[in-house]
């Protein structure tokens, strides 16, 4: 008779709270390795009020040095926009998500830190000796309305030329609470929370009502940042998992695996 291993993560419930055009890869890895999925977006993301600096800086790509993607949803929102394909144009983007997703649109020039997926891990591999000298660069930055400002004004004091343009804004998700609390009680094994902003929506839905079902959930985040944001909203479950699909995936199982 041959004996057959669980999954590990059969039995498991887990929530993906990405955007919903972000969230398949994700969604599936974790199936593969037996879970029950809830895709649970918590943003959703759309054109900024106006698209018209977005539009001219897009038909302007010949003029710039370097684009930097802060996120996924502005790779997604620029190839939306874009009416041919992107020129030979090196880009930067802050994680291996982000890369990955890049390189699927045809991209071939990336550049990726490869440790410290942030603005400032970004700024770092940036520096580098091998690296292009920053001053007198022309850049443009994608992002969401708002953002950091870090990574810009340190380019700028390198001496770079940098021209921030918004290239999609975030919305709030469009459960009801009733939504949120029939979920809980088919059960939640765990959330995934790709952003700070998310998670304050998610508590926001709830109220009063489910905020405590919401602290004793398990949560799990690839940045210290998102854990911070959580704890300061009272979770008391909270994983820092690696990077990437396949990081997120290799942390939850190890997280479940028995000891």
């Amino acid at each position: 008779m041959t004996d057959f291993a669980m999954p590990p993560l059969a039995s498991r419930r887990l929530w993906v709270t990405r955007p919903a055009a972000q969230a398949a890869a994700l969604s599936a890895a974790l199936a593969e390795q037996g879970a029950d999925v809830l895709q649970f977006p918590l943003l959703e993301i759309a054109l900024p009020q106006d698209a018209a600096p977005l539009r001219d800086a897009l038909a302007r790509l010949a003029d710039y040095d370097l684009a930097i993607f802060i996120s996924p949803s502005a790779i997604e929102a620029v190839f939306a926009e874009l009416t041919s394909g992107w020129p030979a144009l090196p880009v930067a983007v802050v994680g291996p998500g982000s890369a990955q997703r890049a390189a699927e649109l045809g991209i071939s020039q990336i550049i990726c830190p490869s440790t410290q997926f942030d603005s400032e891990g970004l700024l770092e591999q940036l520096r580098r000796p091998q690296m292009p000298q920053l001053a007198g660069q022309r850049i443009v930055i994608f992002r969401g309305q708002g953002g950091r400002d870090i990574l810009p004004a340190a380019l700028q004091a390198a001496g770079a030329s940098v021209e921030l343009i918004s290239s999609y804004q975030r919305l709030g998700p469009r459960w009801s609470a009733s939504e949120l609390l029939t979920q809980l009680d088919r059960g939640c094994d765990g959330l995934i929370i790709s952003s700070s902003e998310a998670a304050q929506h998610l508590f926001a839905l709830g109220g009063e009502q489910t905020r405590h079902r919401l602290q004793s959930v398990p949560y799990f985040a690839p940045h210290p940042r998102i854990i911070s944001a959580l704890q300061a909203l009272g979770a008391v479950q909270t994983q820092l998992t690696e990077a990437g699909d396949a990081g997120i995936t290799r942390s939850i199982c190890r997280y479940f695996a028995p000891n």
